[in-house]
């Protein structure tokens, strides 16, 4: 894999100061980080002199993954229960993995082999090539 997410990037993100998720974390990123990449049109993968470019891979990918954790995090039994008193409400954290995760996808999107032409849009339908079109008067052209 070109690009490198570490289970501390994503604590702080997540903004985790405790080592006991490292290892949750870090099979989280070795799931999702292949698919990412995969999902990723290999000129921009392969495209390691641009730094910013792969800087921004890098922060979309880095993007999704923790926002997976965060609502892995938030699926945990106990992990959204609230308790109101006086008008004062404690519970769950209000970070949502979601929008991290939407913002991400954002980010990566223009990246994305799904956003690339099909192959049949960008290449000669005709097999004729060679050939030139030769239409007759009474045909209509649309």
């Amino acid at each position: 894999m070109a690009i490198t997410i570490t289970a501390s990037e994503v604590k702080r993100k997540a903004m985790i100061g405790s080592v006991n998720y490292d290892t949750a974390i870090t099979a989280l990123i070795t799931e999702m980080q292949g698919p990412l990449e995969y999902s990723i049109a290999d000129a921009y993968i392969n495209d390691t002199s641009n730094t910013n470019l792969q800087a921004t891979l890098k922060l979309g990918m880095l993007e999704i993954i923790t926002g997976e954790f965060i609502e892995q995090l938030r699926r945990q039994e106990g992990a959204s229960e609230q308790f109101v008193a006086g008008g004062i409400t404690i519970g769950a954290s209000a970070l949502r993995g979601v929008d991290l995760m939407e913002q991400g996808a954002t980010r990566l999107a223009p990246y994305l082999k799904s956003a690339l032409p099909m192959m049949s849009e960008s290449g000669l339908t005709s097999s004729t090539i060679d050939t030139e079109a030769v239409l007759s008067a009474d045909e209509e052209v649309w």
